[in-house]
């Protein structure tokens, strides 16, 4: 729940000076304009008669969402990316209530109430308003608990699912909600009134006030803000809205849409924190190099949640059925839609948890690659080449060498080949170390490229190079190895210029006759001291062990 504490935490952070947004004097000046502004609409609510309050304080609604209004487009100007975004998306909503609150003034003045007789078709325009509202509030920048960065593209694609997750996750919770009021209080309210009209009208801005403060929840609780302060403040203001908008229905059910003027002023609050969040400071971006894992208890609610909300819902209506109560239509398309977006979200759970699995193995699978291979050349490094060597002398089949060894017979031949760079040293005094690097991956494809892929190509360190090859084959090794010799000091480009490459090559066989080592170590060593008896005599030849050079060396 780490993103619930940062956001409870950031009014410590609401007046550093270390930010990208809004200087601290500004927000001075605008808290105080906000509270003589909701000290007004509180005046007007408590000493006006009923319908002088109703227009008054729609009035100065009307202003407080045109402040809204401009204080977020002027603080887009100044930002990027999506603070900007979430700006310019609430600032539209703010200036669609302000014309709604407008809209309904001049029948106020004339002491009628507006919507009598159900949504007119302008009126029903300004409700697509609720759904900017809800995709300024997702644009708010933040992440996921536990992020360790990634790519654009892996970031943009967590983006879109949080997104899409969070989409069903409102439907789940403010659903199951609804249909909760409706079984419990809202039917028998329904019933027992004559509003059905602005009832329906009431019940659309009571969901979408829902989904809106479900996504503050979530978002609050499982994520990690990027600036706390502004979801904070945004947030509340959005929370204080969908608390004024959830008492409509009620007062719709058995009145008519005549909301009391006191209940004006939570709409008021709302848009004046949405003033505030708009000039709030922008904290300066940070990198944590560890950011906090999510806890387990944090993903379980996560994961449960909506499931709890839908089962509560589910309940209620079981229990009406065990209790023989027939269910009207609401309760009965709404529990049939409330399943319909659960399966959509295990669906969509399931996607995203094998997609998961996918990127793990893949994971894996590099890292593995990672731990067995030169980085340089891609080869296969010592201790891969350790591995597969000691398989072959063994003659056991195993799963990352079976396509070396699956073959192999008692008296099958298996060689080794050491080889060394004459001269390395040299091309990096000379033309520096990265001519040196593509020397070596020069080197490194002229390997693979000679060999089979039943042999293994290694680098051991440095301009050492080591090949095990399969005796298999209608070839000699002694003859692949003259080829290998020949393929690697072919001349080539390095830096601009012609180079002709050379190399000292030792080669030591086994076939069922010769007695095997004990060791890999063994078999390297005959190997070295075939190389080394190359490089004493002349570079870029080809020297087959033989016991000999044991005891000419000793």
């Amino acid at each position: 729940m780490s993103g619930l504490r940062g956001v409870v935490d950031a009014a410590d952070r609401l007046w550093r000076p270390a930010s990208l947004g809004r200087a601290p004097w500004l927000l001075r000046y605008a808290l105080i304009a906000s509270v003589a502004l909701l000290g007004l609409d509180v005046a007007l609510a408590a000493l006006l008669e009923l319908h002088p309050a109703r227009a008054a304080t729609t009035l100065v609604n009307a202003t407080i969402q045109l402040a809204a209004a401009i204080a977020c487009f002027w603080s887009a100007r100044r930002v990027h990316g999506a603070e900007r975004r979430w700006r310019v998306l609430i600032a539209i909503t703010s200036t669609g209530a302000m014309l709604a609150s407008l809209s309904v003034t001049p029948a106020l003045l004339a002491g009628h109430m507006p919507h009598q007789g159900g949504i007119s078709a302008g009126y029903a325009a300004f409700l697509i308003f609720y759904v900017l509202a809800l995709a300024g509030l997702l644009c708010v920048p933040t992440d996921r608990v536990g992020e360790h960065g990634g790519g654009p593209g892996r970031r943009r694609h967590s983006a879109y699912r949080w997104y899409t997750i969070t989409l069903l996750d409102c439907l789940l919770i403010v659903g199951s909600i609804i249909l909760l009021q409706w079984g419990m209080t809202l039917a028998s309210l329904v019933q027992a009134g004559h509003h059905t009209e602005t009832f329906e009208l009431a019940m659309i801005h009571q969901v979408a006030g829902l989904v809106l403060a479900t996504a503050v929840v979530l978002i609050a609780t499982f994520r990690r803000p990027r600036a706390p302060a502004v979801l904070a403040l945004l947030g509340t203001g959005l929370l204080a809205y969908a608390v004024t908008t959830n008492l409509m229905p009620y007062i719709a059910a058995v009145h008519g849409l005549e909301l009391p003027p006191w209940g004006m002023i939570g709409f008021a609050l709302a848009y004046l924190l949405i003033f505030i969040a708009a000039l709030a400071p922008v904290p300066r971006p940070t990198h944590p190099d560890d950011p906090a894992p999510p806890g387990p208890r944090a993903m379980w609610a996560h994961a449960v949640l909506p499931y709890a909300a839908l089962v509560a819902a589910g309940l209620l209506v079981v229990d009406k059925r065990v209790a023989g109560v027939r269910l009207d239509l609401f309760e009965t398309y709404g529990m049939i839609a409330l399943v319909v977006v659960a399966l959509i979200r295990q669906m969509v759970t399931v996607a995203e948890n094998t997609r998961l699995l996918t990127e793990t193995r893949e994971q894996q699978q590099q890292l593995r690659h990672q731990a067995f291979h030169d980085p340089l050349t891609g080869l296969a490094n010592r201790a891969l080449f350790t591995r597969r060597l000691q398989r072959v002398l063994a003659c056991v089949p195993d799963g990352d060498v079976s396509r070396i060894t699956a073959d192999y017979a008692p008296d099958t031949r298996v060689s080794l080949l050491f080889l060394d760079l004459d001269g390395f040293k040299r091309v990096n005094d000379t033309f520096g170390h990265a001519a040196g690097d593509e020397l070596l991956k020069i080197i490194a494809d002229r390997l693979l490229t000679e060999t089979r892929a039943v042999d293994t190509a290694a680098r051991l360190g440095g301009d050492e190079f080591a090949v095990i090859l399969d005796g298999g084959g209608p070839d000699d090794p002694r003859h692949v190895g003259e080829r290998l010799a020949l393929a690697i000091q072919a001349p080539c480009l390095l830096v601009g210029q012609r180079y002709t490459p050379s190399a000292s090559l030792g080669m030591v066989t086994l076939d069922s006759a010769a007695t095997r080592p004990a060791t890999p170590d063994i078999l390297l060593h005959q190997a070295d001291l075939a190389m080394y008896t190359a490089k004493r005599e002349r570079a870029g030849r080809l020297v087959v062990y033989h016991p000999a050079l044991a005891a000419s060396t000793g």
